[in-house]
């Protein structure tokens, strides 16, 4: 069985823990963004022309790239053999297109190692067109651009004490369908914010549910998780208090269904407080949603203004946990606000688990013993506490 080695985004531990339920972790390494895993359960209903690998990569929101494991080595001169024998001239092309990568060998490497490869090549009087810029690694937009993985490829070299780690890219994100899905959708509030479908995907990669099983949003304002869960291949619901946020997410999608080839019948949407939610009408059905993170404040809220949402917010999540408690789902994943007051974040996340102790539902760890991640962006007033909590 092949083991991958996955390039991990910003939020390492974020990223980390969407991986779990998917793969077996052999090593993660923190400082330069890397796990090695085995074992991989590569779940996906849709049949899709795309390499098994893609398809799994594109399910996760925070993986950049994938590759498989080629072999250790304890020469560079064994890493360029190998290289040559697992590459393949460009399409319609006698060149062979190489990209490579190279984590914790130092500064020095990267340039030496490309002059060995060229000088090899042409020894074997092959042709050999290197992309790396400026002796630099190979970024997931160069490789993507380039179309690296059709036309080429790219290889990943770790250095682990005194042996080199080889492998092969076999699938990288897709930037395009990225910016589609982020920017171009044909409804958007910015008086709701924006949830990124990266962040959705890790939503409903941390919820773990089986395919027959419904996700459940509703606070689905423009419908990122009813879209990014379809584009998975689940069935979704999502429900809103705003009518008109109702019709936008629709909208949305109807859209992306003829982007991403999914049946627009996967989606139900219905105006609904989450206080009231239908829970008994649906079997099989897991809640994935951003939450109502409070007033969308246009410059830096006061601690005022910070408590009287901190309140709005908890009486809210008490009132749908609450409803949730006869007929509500087995896994609830969420978001809670946590502001920002003067380089200090103000959670409520552990005054929601102290009010809700005594109902089913208990906070689950996402890594180590930690229970909830606060995710943020730079400047945001605003941020994220994602919060994963299962039915007892």
């Amino acid at each position: 069985m092949p083991t991958y080695l996955f390039v991990l985004g910003k939020h390492t531990e974020l990223s980390r823990a969407e991986l779990q339920p998917f793969c077996d972790e052999i090593l993660f390494e923190p400082e330069v963004h890397l796990l090695l895993a085995d074992n991989l359960r590569f779940k996906n209903p849709r049949n899709l022309p795309k390499t098994k690998e893609q398809i799994f990569l594109d399910r996760l929101g925070g993986t950049i790239r994938m590759a498989k494991v080629i072999g250790e080595f304890r020469a560079k001169k064994q890493l360029v053999e190998a290289i040559y024998k697992n590459s393949e001239p460009s399409e319609n092309s006698s060149n062979v297109k190489i990209g490579v990568s190279s984590f914790q060998t130092g500064k020095d490497f990267l340039p030496e190692f490309l002059k060995m490869i060229k000088n090899f090549f042409a020894g074997k009087k092959t042709p050999v067109r290197l992309e790396n810029s400026g002796g630099k690694n190979m970024t997931s937009g160069q490789i993507f651009d380039r179309k690296l993985l059709k036309k080429g490829a790219e290889f990943i070299v770790w250095q682990r004490g005194n042996s080199f780690l080889l492998c092969k890219t076999v699938a990288n994100q897709n930037l395009r369908n990225y910016v589609l899905r982020d920017r171009r959708k044909p409804f958007s509030d910015s008086k709701m914010g924006m949830l990124p479908p990266k962040l959705a995907q890790i939503l409903i990669n941390l919820a773990d549910p089986e395919f027959s099983a419904k996700i459940i949003d509703p606070f689905c304002g423009s419908g990122t998780i009813c879209t990014e869960a379809a584009v998975m291949g689940f069935k979704v619901v999502g429900s809103d208090l705003n009518p008109e946020f109702l019709v936008g997410a629709k909208k949305n999608f109807q859209f992306f269904a003829e982007k991403f080839r999914y049946e627009k019948n996967k989606g139900e949407f219905f105006v609904s407080n989450v206080a009231s939610f239908p829970w008994a009408k649906y079997r099989e059905k897991v809640l994935v949603t951003e939450g109502w993170l409070g007033e969308n404040f246009d410059r830096n809220p006061s601690l005022d203004q910070i408590e009287k949402e901190a309140v709005k917010v908890l009486k809210m999540w008490v009132r749908a946990f609450q409803n949730m408690e006869k007929d509500g789902p087995q896994k609830v994943v969420m978001c809670l606000p946590c502001w920002n007051f003067r380089g200090k974040n103000i959670s409520i996340s552990q005054k929601l688990f102290a009010k809700i102790s005594k109902s089913s539902y208990n906070p689950l760890a996402l890594f180590a013993n930690q229970e909830t991640f606060i995710y943020k962006r730079d400047n945001a007033f605003v941020a994220r506490e994602i919060c994963v909590l299962e039915r007892r």
